[in-house]
This record gives C-alpha cells, sequence and structure tokens, in this order.
C-alpha cells in the first residue's frame, strides 16, 4: 500500500513537472519569430545592410520580410550634399535568379538613408529563361553626379553602359552607349538625350574585314515613345526602339 502511494506521488510529481515544461515551451516559441528563410545562409554583406542604424527600417523590413538579398552595393555623392547616398541591386532566393532584380536608390541624411528611387526593370534578370547567364561582368557605381550601370559579355548581348544624373532634384537619362561585335563588323551605338523624349543617335560601324578597320558613322534624331525615367527604364526595349527608328 505503501509503495503504491509513493509510484502514485512520483507519478503526480512527474506529471507536474511536464506539464509545467511544456507551458515554458509553448511560451518559447510564441516569443521566437519564425525566418521565412530558415536554411538560408547570411553573408557579411547582408548582415552589414540589416543593421537598423545603417539603412532605413522601411529599407531593412522589405528585405527581411520578401527575402531579397543585397547583390552589388554602390556608395558616393548623387545629390551634392555633405551625405553619402547608395544603390543597392537587390536579387531574390538563387532559385529565382531569371526574375527581375530591384534597384533602390538611397539618399544619405544625418539619420542614415532614405530610400528616393525603386526600380523593377533597370537592372535586368542575371539570367535568361534558359539559365544561361546573360552578361560575364556586372557594374553599379556612383560616379560625378550620376548613376553609372556597365553590363559586359563575350556573346551577343555585347557590352552596355547607360547613365542616370542627378539633377533639377530627379534622375534623368544622360547617356546611353551599346558596342556589339559581329562577324566582319563592329557596330555602336550612342544616344545622348536633349530632353526627356528627343535625343540624337549615333551608329558607327567598323569594318573589321580590312586591315585598317575604316569606320562610318550616321547620325538620328530621336523620339521615344514614352520618356526614359528611371524607375521603369529597360535597357533592351530602349535599344530596340532607337535601332528601328534608326533603321
Amino acid at each position: 500500500m505503501v509503495c503504491k502511494k509513493i509510484i502514485s506521488g512520483v507519478f503526480f510529481s512527474l506529471l507536474v513537472f511536464a506539464c509545467q515544461n511544456k507551458n515554458s515551451l509553448d511560451s518559447t516559441l510564441k516569443k521566437k519569430p519564425v525566418s521565412k528563410a530558415t536554411n538560408k545562409q547570411t553573408t557579411p554583406l547582408q548582415s552589414a545592410a540589416l543593421k537598423k542604424d545603417t539603412l532605413g527600417s522601411e529599407i531593412t523590413e522589405f528585405l527581411e520580410n520578401y527575402n531579397y538579398v543585397i547583390q552589388y552595393e554602390a556608395v558616393g555623392f548623387l545629390n551634392q550634399d555633405n551625405f553619402k547616398d547608395k544603390v543597392l541591386i537587390l536579387q531574390e532566393d538563387e532559385e529565382y535568379k531569371s526574375l527581375a532584380r530591384i534597384t533602390l536608390v538611397l539618399l544619405g541624411n544625418k539619420q542614415g538613408f532614405e530610400l528616393y528611387k525603386k526600380s523593377y526593370t533597370i537592372m535586368p534578370p542575371e539570367y535568361n529563361a534558359d539559365n544561361y547567364k546573360k552578361f560575364d561582368v556586372e557594374d553599379v557605381a556612383i560616379e560625378n553626379n550620376k548613376i553609372v550601370f556597365d553590363l559586359s559579355a563575350v556573346g551577343p548581348n555585347g557590352h552596355i553602359s547607360f547613365e542616370f544624373i542627378f539633377q533639377n532634384n530627379g534622375l534623368q537619362l544622360h547617356e546611353f552607349t551599346g558596342y556589339f561585335m559581329g562577324a566582319g563588323s563592329h557596330t555602336e551605338y550612342v544616344y545622348k538625350p536633349k530632353n526627356q523624349t528627343d535625343g540624337t543617335l549615333e551608329e558607327t560601324t567598323i569594318n573589321t574585314m580590312e586591315d585598317d578597320m575604316p569606320s562610318t558613322t550616321k547620325a538620328y534624331k530621336i523620339r521615344l515613345k514614352s520618356p526614359a525615367d528611371f524607375e521603369n527604364f529597360d535597357y533592351d526595349k530602349f535599344l530596340n526602339e532607337i535601332i528601328q527608328q534608326a533603321n
């Protein structure tokens, strides 16, 4: 009879202990945030970029909630004040490299950085639908109040460079260059805008079949169907439009 009481007492104590620990565990799990990318490793650049004292809360929340990482970062003086500015190229999870990347322009101030411009088109997807990389070299920089994008490939995608300058409190296309190497000739296109819709295009063709490689240049007046604004700029569509007008 005594043994039964002892066993019953031990069982009751174990039951109470288990209930207490379960409540404690449940409480801990409720308090612990669940990450959407638990299997994803964070790079040193990500860790630095996610600090609240470096970027504004609007940017850090965007990165944390939508599972993007910073692929490229450019720092410099864009809007002619004493605070450094940033351009961030965001890439979604590695499984989605054929999707559009996001470009953020952040203007610096005393408190940190604030979002100024955002584009889903200006930086093309890194890979095409067949999982081939579009450009061998990619670069973005802030130089002389301009954001400079430079994309280069050995293959048919050629060498693409375009600049957006900060002036009149906005970002405006400053110059676009495309250089392509073909069988027997190389072709270069240089577009310089006069305003948001009008500009001039110079087409230079180099004959590589001759030893001295002579070149010819033609100039065209271009009127864009829509303004080449930073938020919606797509280099591929832009290039096709100016070449069609030249032809």
